[in-house]
């Protein structure tokens, strides 16, 4: 479970893993879909849809199994928008974890990016960074926003735990998407909230019910 949980904070933060839960099993390994579908990611992706489909695959179907057990109430507009959370945050996880999963030899970027970027395999697995490999992470960020941003109103009727959680997970999602931008470092980045950014955004959670617009963030 450490492992999963170390390669996966943005899916295990989104909503609890509670016992039983397909998030909890995942966890535990004891997902057999999952380690089938993790294990071909060695393969890489030759194109941003074959991307966009082991997101979905892996993340989106989690979180959508994820939020049903937890919530069995909820309507099929929030299993959908669930779905997309999960391949938002999948995106998400991919892009912060670029320079682990490169000195493992997993290279996800789809190749097809990679190489209107100009960026070669081995800046991955090597950790060079430069300015292609800096737009790269600023474009493959800019497309889980979009998909982020279409998720922003999931759960605003749940109960309030789970509310809470989902509205945090998406903000410190934005955040780090928005970093991977602008930071000069993207995409090799500190993923750390500074104070001020945290107290914004535990302010924007609490106000669960009042969506407000950012300039390129979440708008949730």
């Amino acid at each position: 479970m450490t492992d999963f949980r170390k390669r996966h904070p943005l899916l295990t933060l989104a909503l609890p893993a509670r016992g039983g839960s397909p998030l909890e099993q995942t966890a535990q390994g004891d997902n057999a879909y999952w380690n089938e579908m993790d294990a071909l990611l060695a393969e890489g992706h030759q194109d941003t849809a074959a991307l966009m489909y082991s997101a979905r695959t892996l993340g989106g179907e989690l979180m959508q199994r994820q939020l049903q057990h937890l919530w069995p109430a909820a309507g099929q507009h929030d299993l959908a928008l669930a779905k997309g959370l999960g391949v938002a945050l999948w995106l998400t996880e991919m892009l912060v974890f670029l320079r682990e999963d490169g000195a493992h030899g997993r290279v996800l970027p789809p190749r097809d990016a990679m190489a209107k970027f100009m960026v070669e395999a081995s800046q991955l697995r090597e950790v060079r960074h430069d300015f292609a490999l800096r737009r790269l992470a600023g474009h493959l960020a800019d497309q889980a926003l979009k998909v982020l941003q279409g998720s922003a109103r999931l759960g605003l009727s749940a109960p309030f735990p789970l509310r809470w959680r989902l509205r945090w997970t998406m903000l410190y999602a934005g955040f780090l998407l928005q970093a991977m931008q602008r930071d000069p470092d993207a995409p090799f980045i500190k993923p750390r909230l500074p104070p001020r950014e945290a107290l914004r955004l535990l302010w924007r959670t609490l106000h669960v019910g009042k969506p407000r617009k950012t300039q390129g963030g979440c708008d949730c």
